[in-house]
């Protein structure tokens, strides 16, 4: 059955329930990777470098006038620099981040006030057709495609506020178990989490505004959830991408078959460029 003739069992009042519970599950993993870190050995928990070569040679240069300074006046000598990020912590950070992405899947059902079953139910995930999965794969290359020309856009016309801030992600790089651990957030867990919460319950629940409203809402604060101006544009672009794809087929496997493609495409240029 088509989304367009169904209704969910859940509307507004559930969906701000779910936003807090969201929250939440963003907010808890997020405090607790410096903690752990630390507390295995990690220093700061600080799981990425200070910038690029010129701002680690900066802050080299920085540190090494103040040791000058300091021993010319015979006070105490300042401590080393972190310039580079900790595999122990990057280990730990992309750990909480499938945590995280399991807890927005549990907030999506628990805001909904449906058992597991009812809200596999109620938005499709019985219902997975292999055939269908030739459009959520064109509609990532173009996607894809158009995300990279926006990208280059912006940037040749100089509207910094705009530019997609990529991860950095210096530390996981330099770590086989870290970069696994990223691999599995962001082809596995958070493709099935952030689509369960953003288009199962967000989307879901507003759909009686009709698609366009539910789209935007639901894909602005996907986009929000990032932490990146520049990716609001892109992102919700993408979310509405996947809002459709739920709303045409009435089933969550062709939102989330999108996103999982969409980021095994960029976990394997990574790779490729590394």
């Amino acid at each position: 059955m088509k989304a367009e003739s169904r209704t969910w069992p859940w509307g507004e009042l559930h969906v701000v329930a779910g936003i807090w519970l969201g929250i939440a599950a963003y907010a808890g993993p997020l405090l607790l990777i410096s903690v752990t870190a630390s507390a295995l050995g990690a220093g700061s928990g600080a799981f990425t470098d200070v910038g690029d070569i010129f701002e680690k040679a900066g802050v080299v240069a920085r540190f090494a006038d103040e040791r000058l300074a300091r021993a010319a006046a015979g006070n105490a000598l300042p401590e080393p620099p972190r310039i580079l990020g900790s595999v122990v912590a990057a280990r730990v950070a992309w750990t909480y981040a499938i945590v995280s992405a399991g807890l927005f899947a549990g907030a999506a059902v628990v805001a909904a006030r449906q058992r597991p079953g009812a809200f596999a139910r109620a938005t499709g995930l019985g219902r997975f057709d292999v055939d269908r999965l030739w459009l959520p794969g064109a509609a990532v290359a173009v996607l894809y495609l158009a995300a990279g020309l926006y990208a280059q856009g912006v940037e040749a016309a100089g509207i910094d506020a705009l530019i997609p801030d990529a991860t950095r992600l210096d530390a996981t790089l330099r770590d086989t178990p870290a970069l696994v651990l990223y691999g599995l957030t962001t082809v596995v867990a958070a493709p099935i989490g952030e689509e369960l919460f953003y288009r199962g319950l967000v989307f879901s629940g507003l759909a009686a505004w009709g698609f366009v409203p539910a789209a935007v809402v639901s894909s602005t604060l996907f986009a929000l959830s990032h932490l990146d101006g520049g990716s609001i544009i892109p992102f919700t672009a993408l979310g509405m991408t996947m809002a459709w794809l739920y709303w045409r087929s009435g089933s969550l496997w062709d939102a989330i078959a999108f996103h999982v493609l969409f980021n095994l495409l960029s976990f394997i240029l990574l790779i490729a460029r590394t």
